[in-house]
């Protein structure tokens, strides 16, 4: 006779006590055919069908005993052995679901409470199982509910996060669970595919599958995956799906790096070897099996299994083309044509023949006739991209310039709206120094396609290149309204704001020593409001209002590079003389401090403390030098500016800074010194070498050419190791 159950809360974990149970432990509903029920009859309890009974009895026992560790160890065994018993599953949970209420309320340990109430939820949820009655149902029902509570009472929010940490312990089932309840709040393709993963790495692949596709379905740059389609494909491979697995094979084959083509191909090559071996008379099964032999290089492999699959169905097009590329990728062009000839004597019309046809002609150099070949494509099939690539790389083969020319510019005016045909003929203007030429066309090119990526990157070069950077920006920020999270195009804005920074700054110092102080701090603020916070384009900015008699503005000018850099001791340094220039000595003794407290071996600052007076500027640059020397680049910077607000046209505290800031990798800084020394002193011929190697460095290989240049012609010696590396560099650039 069954035994009663009824169901109580206690703590907020719904519970069950059966009467047989003298622990009063929390329980679950048990299957109906439970131990009691097999343990009834005498012969069930002495004859096993198989190995999976004499695990199920044993976990029963256990399970009756309340030892719910070893119950489950024998359940879950006997389910491995065989996953179809509904009987062996739906006791596995309750099994876990008694032991993670015991967890819960005699130990309470929610954390692997709430791992059992996972896993009984797992084996009735996402073990490929589909619930077939209501007490299977009610189960899961108090497993969900249980674990629910227990994430509650440790107060954990993200359900995500808890999926996270499962995994990285290695709970790859109870990680699961979680992925999917966070799937409840967001269609997120990473989760999707981290429960694919899983499902791979528990050896359950089948399961992946839906995973998989959900996460390619959800990710909206899926084509740059490669990678995930090579799951998928290998997720479908071990559920049967042979058909689809191949498509998905292909795809990542053909979006994924070389490193990865091989084992693709690998992948691919057994699909269609099995399939042979089943169907030996599969023509199809043949011609694929050669296309994959034929992308490893294997051409006579692949030669021959297009033969056999041409011997079985001789009049499939597919093959003959297949041919037709394995006789071209042979050198073989004679017998390639061939094959494309006799595909067109019966399908005039066929668009892959004729598009072969010319790629052959092309590798053979009989370009007008490859040309005529892509033309025919295109007529009937105008956005071919294939056979519109392959038109104008063979016009650029053409051994004579002017024929490129007017060929491309006939393309262009021929078909206005085309921006293939309008991008090609600009860049090939572009390339023999035809930028107003190229710059038209480069515009036909966007009004046609406004997300031409290429386009709006050479107009802002065009631009660039004719000193206007403003204009190429604001062609590009045009661009970005379209395409805000393109690249390319926000690199290329950063590129050139940069270089607007570094010339803007050149032309802000050179205003500041000049004396134009009201010019150069617009240009200072200019440069902030396009460049990253600089500490130290704030102490410029400061310095050039204190000459101004601009006082307060400098103070906070220096107050600002503080913010942004708190070691910075210059700027405590020229904060602290500020504030003595309004005598307001306190603040100054105290900024004296700060500045002091960062660089305590800094003399100037200890005699400032003392004396609240700038030192005198005989021996200043020398110790500048030996600063510099001994690596106190700070310190160092700190003495040649003093140097520099005494005397603002001597060179060679200008050459001194800039080796600084070189040491410091602040390379516009220093190319702005260096060209400040060759200004006020042109034979210091060492500057123009070090401007040309810091233009180098930032890669704008034009300034650095001319400035290589410029040292080898003013150096003295012609045979000095430098001369000669500048030579070498003038000739690479």
């Amino acid at each position: 006779m069954r035994k009663k159950n009824f169901i109580v809360k206690a703590s907020g974990i719904i519970i069950l006590f059966s009467t047989f149970n003298s622990m009063g432990l929390a329980a679950s509903l048990p299957y109906p055919e439970s131990f009691e029920d097999i343990t009834n009859n005498e012969a069930n309890y002495t004859q096993y069908l198989d190995e999976s009974d004499v695990y199920y009895k044993r976990g029963m026992e256990y399970y009756r005993a309340n030892e719910f560790s070893k119950a489950i160890d024998s359940l879950k065994r006997a389910l491995e052995l065989a996953p179809e018993r509904s009987t062996t599953r739906i006791n596995l949970a309750v099994a876990y679901i008694n032991r993670g209420s015991y967890f819960f309320n005699q130990k309470s340990s929610l954390d692997q409470a709430a791992n059992d109430y996972r896993n009984a939820i797992y084996y009735l949820k996402y073990d490929g199982y589909k619930l077939a009655s209501k007490l299977e149902e009610e189960n899961l029902y108090i497993a969900e509910t249980n674990l629910n509570s227990a994430i509650d009472t440790a107060k954990t929010s993200s359900r995500l996060k808890i999926a996270k940490v499962l995994r990285g312990q290695g709970k790859f089932t109870e990680a699961i669970v979680e992925y999917n309840e966070a799937l409840k709040k967001e269609n997120n393709p990473e989760i999707y595919e981290s429960v694919g993963d899983i499902y791979v790495a528990i050896q359950k692949g089948k399961l992946a599958v839906d995973y998989y596709k959900k996460a390619l379905l959800n990710n909206p740059n899926a084509q740059n995956r490669p990678e995930l389609h090579l799951k998928y494909a290998r997720a479908l491979q071990d559920s049967g799906n042979n058909e689809a697995a191949v498509k998905e094979f292909n795809v990542a084959l053909n979006t994924s790096k070389d490193s990865q083509k091989n084992e693709i191909l690998r992948d691919l090559e057994y699909i269609w070897i099995e399939k042979i071996k089943a169907q030996p008379r599969d023509a199809s099964a043949h011609m694929n099996l050669g296309v994959v032999l034929q992308k490893k290089g294997d051409l006579e492999g692949a030669l021959r299994e297009y033969r056999i699959s041409e011997s079985i169905n001789p009049n499939d097009v597919t093959t003959r083309l297949n041919l037709g590329t394995l006789f071209q990728a042979k050198k073989q062009y004679v017998t390639a044509l061939r094959a494309y000839d006799t595909i067109l004597q019966v399908l005039p019309d066929n668009v892959l023949a004729h598009y072969y046809k010319g790629t052959a002609l092309k590798e053979m150099g009989r370009l007008d006739e490859a040309i005529n070949e892509f033309q025919l494509v295109l007529r009937k099939d105008s956005g071919n991209s294939m056979a519109k690539n392959a038109l104008f790389e063979t016009v650029m083969l053409f051994p004579n310039k002017n024929d490129i020319l007017s060929t491309l510019s006939m393309f262009a005016n021929n078909n206005p709206n085309d921006p293939v045909a309008q991008y090609k003929f600009a860049y090939y203007l572009h390339s023999v120094n035809r930028p107003d030429e190229a710059l038209d066309y480069y515009q036909r090119t966007i009004k046609i396609d406004p997300k031409h990526t290429d386009a709006y990157l050479n107009i802002a070069t065009i631009y660039k290149e004719k000193n206007q950077p403003d204009l190429g920006v604001a062609v590009l920020r045009d661009a970005k309204k379209i395409m805000p999270d393109n690249k390319k195009i926000n690199d290329m804005i950063s590129i050139i704001d940069s270089e607007a920074a570094t010339v803007r700054y050149q032309k802000a110092l050179e205003m500041h020593t000049n004396g134009k102080y009201t010019e150069a701090i617009e240009e200072y603020k200019k440069i902030i409001e396009i460049s990253e916070p600089d500490s130290d384009l704030y102490v410029n900015l400061g310095a050039a209002y204190q000459a101004s008699d601009k006082n307060q503005e400098a103070i906070e000018a220096y107050q600002k590079a503080v913010q942004i850099n708190a070691k910075n001791s210059t700027a405590y340094h020229y904060l602290g003389a500020a504030y003595a220039q309004q005598e307001n000595y306190e603040k100054a003794l105290k900024a004296y401090k700060q500045a002091l407290a960062l660089d305590p071996n800094n003399e100037d600052i200890k005699k400032a403390i003392a004396s609240l007076n700038q030192l005198t500027s005989n021996n200043l640059l020398e110790k500048g030098i030996l600063e510099y020397n001994q690596g106190k680049y700070k310190e160092a910077l700190l003495t040649i500016n003093t140097v520099l607000i005494k005397d603002s046209t001597n060179a060679e505290a200008y050459y001194q800074r800039g080796m600084v800031y070189d040491a410091m990798k602040k390379y516009p800084l220093a190319i702005s010194d260096y060209a400040l020394t060759v200004k006020y002193n042109p034979e210091l011929v060492m500057a123009y070498y070090l401007l040309a190697v810091d233009y180098d460095t930032l890669k704008n290989y034009p300034e650095a050419k001319k400035w290589y240049r410029k040292y080898i012609e003013k150096s003295p010696d012609q045979q000095d190791e430098y001369v000669k590396y500048a030579r070498e560099r003038v000739s690479q650039l």
